[in-house]
């Protein structure tokens, strides 16, 4: 289960590539701009609670809900195989 003290690793097999504002994460997945943030974000060492900090410093969002998208986003990067627990 994905807590706010997991930490993420990126599988670094997948080629991404920055568009604009968003993500390509080859072969075929695009992440919008608060999605790419969250992407870049995990790094081995950044906890999904540093990583809601952090989008909140950026974004005009509550701790609850940023917490809540980020856990969503996190499990379909997991279930992508782009992202693993670490």
């Amino acid at each position: 289960m994905i807590t706010e003290n997991t930490i993420l690793i990126k599988d670094q097999s997948k080629s991404s590539r920055k568009y604009l504002k968003s993500t390509i994460i080859e072969p075929d997945i695009t992440l919008n701009e608060i999605a790419s943030d969250i992407y870049n974000y995990i790094d081995g060492k950044n906890n999904v609670k540093d990583i809601c900090n952090l989008l909140i410093k950026e974004y005009n969002i509550d701790y609850e809900t940023c917490l809540k998208d980020t856990l969503e986003l996190i499990q379909q990067l997991i279930d992508y195989k782009i992202i693993y627990v670490k």
